[in-house]
């Protein structure tokens, strides 16, 4: 998959938050939303 260039539609998914929620990108939408993925301490990543 290709990177998304700025103000490109992100593909829809969902995770899950450090409280256990599930979050969806949709329940978002309207809102400007950044999304930051951080590597998991002490993983080596």
């Amino acid at each position: 998959m290709a990177a998304l260039q700025a103000g490109t539609q992100a593909p829809e998914f969902s995770l899950a938050s450090h409280a256990g929620q599930t979050l969806t990108l949709s329940s978002y939408r309207g809102r400007r939303t950044v999304v930051a993925f951080l590597p998991f301490a002490f993983t080596g990543g």
